[in-house]
């Protein structure tokens, strides 16, 4: 009976691995090489809807920065959101979490910022520990704080002196590490 349920168990865990696979699949397609494809912060939602980043090489043999997709399960398929177009981004995050911080940033984007910019790491659903977003930073040498807001712990990089400047941090931490973030004015209400 036990290897029955460890048997059952393995073949779960395998239909879930291919699912991820046909859903990958279909990502790179939207690749110059999808033979190349990497992926970064992979996480499943209970409803089998697949979110994180991706990249590969482009014709010249280097890798490109990293993009954000959504694969939404349809039956046996996926339907694919890929960061290419304006607006992708935020139907991207109304699914995989992070809408409601970009809305805000949006309504405050052409607001003085006394304080300078942040940028702030993006938390959804299933990103895993703060302990490792901020072990991720540390190894690529991107000074990094957690703070508590609604008792959650939220990462910042920053402030910086201009948005400018920000946009370039949030730009840098998008292609080496695949990390989604938004950039925000510092100490504005969330």
């Amino acid at each position: 009976m036990r290897r029955i349920a460890v048997m059952m168990a393995v073949l779960a865990l395998a239909g879930c691995e291919n699912d991820v696979e046909r859903a990958h699949k279909q990502v790179a397609e939207h690749l110059q090489n999808p033979k190349t494809a990497k992926f970064a912060n992979v996480r499943i939602s209970e409803q089998g809807t697949i979110c994180g980043q991706f990249r590969g090489k482009d014709d010249t043999g280097t890798f490109v920065a990293y993009r954000s997709y959504v694969a939404v399960k349809k039956g046996t398929d996926y339907d694919i959101i890929i960061d290419q177009q304006p607006g992708d981004l935020l139907r991207i995050r109304e699914i995989c979490g992070g809408a409601d911080l970009q809305r805000r940033a949006d309504a405050l984007a052409d607001q003085p910022a006394p304080e300078g910019w942040d940028v702030e790491i993006v938390q959804g659903a299933n990103m895993g520990a703060v302990s490792d977003t901020t072990a991720r930073l540390i190894e690529k040498q991107i000074p990094s704080s957690v703070i508590k807001r609604d008792g959650k712990p939220v990462v910042l990089l920053g402030p910086f002196p201009d948005k400018a400047a920000a946009d370039a941090q949030k730009a840098d931490v998008m292609s080496r590490l695949g990390m989604d973030s938004i950039v925000i004015q510092h100490d504005a209400p969330r």
